[in-house]
This record gives structure tokens, sequence and C-alpha cells, in this order.
């Protein structure tokens, strides 16, 4: 199933890409490493604002959870941040420029589909 939503993850971001937009201010991978390898507070922020997105949809998945009942089936959580991350901006900076360097064909497009592919590389979830 985790697979499953990776791989959706992945064809959404790469297959579908940031040519489908309903609002044009998102970021596209390109400008994001760009923020990051400048060390420009952009790239923390965008990379923490990210992280606390992901803990924030965590939070109501379980809370959605426990008003469903204990039968409710919950999506697999795809990246497992350590505990002890909160706060150190540099390292999913640095994660973010190893994935980005590796994967300059994917770009262009949207930064929060990438990012979340490339943290679910370096912290993926144990099944």
């Amino acid at each position: 199933m985790r697979g499953l939503i990776v791989g959706l993850a992945i064809y959404m971001t790469v297959g579908l890409g940031a040519e489908v937009r309903s609002i044009g201010g998102f970021l596209d991978g390109k400008k994001l490493l760009e923020f990051c390898v400048e060390e420009n507070n952009k790239c923390s922020g965008y990379l923490m604002g990210f992280v606390d997105t992901m803990a924030l949809t965590d939070i109501m998945l379980n809370a959605f959870g426990k008003i469903l009942g204990p039968d409710a089936k919950r999506p697999v959580t795809l990246v497992c941040f350590p505990a002890s991350l909160s706060f150190e901006s540099e390292k999913l900076r640095s994660v973010w420029i190893k994935w980005a360097e590796k994967h300059p064909e994917h770009l262009h497009r949207m930064a929060s589909g990438l990012a979340l592919i490339a943290f679910e590389a370096e912290w993926p979830c144990e099944e």
C-alpha cells in the first residue's frame, strides 16, 4: 500500500507536473534549489513550513481516525522525520540539495511534491 501511495505521489509530481495549477504562486524545484544553494532564508522557511504542514496533516488524520472509530482506515504516513530534527533547517536543506542535485531532470516540477519525494527517500517509514 505504501508503495502505491509513493508511486502516486511521484506520478502526480513528475508525471502531471507543475503545469496544472489553479494558483500561479507555486515554487518549482529549480528555484528552491537556487534559494538553498544561496543559503537564502526562503529555503529554510519553505522547507520548515513544508514539514510543519506534514505534521499538521498527520495530527488531523489521527484526529479523524479517532472520530471515525477504530476500524477506520488511515492513510499511510510517507515520511517519518526523526524527533531530533526539530528546527534543524540545515539538515532539511542538505537533504533537499543532495536529492535535487541527483535529479536535475525533475526540477521544473512543483517543489512541494519534489520535497516529499526527497524527504521520503531520506526518512522512510517502516511498514
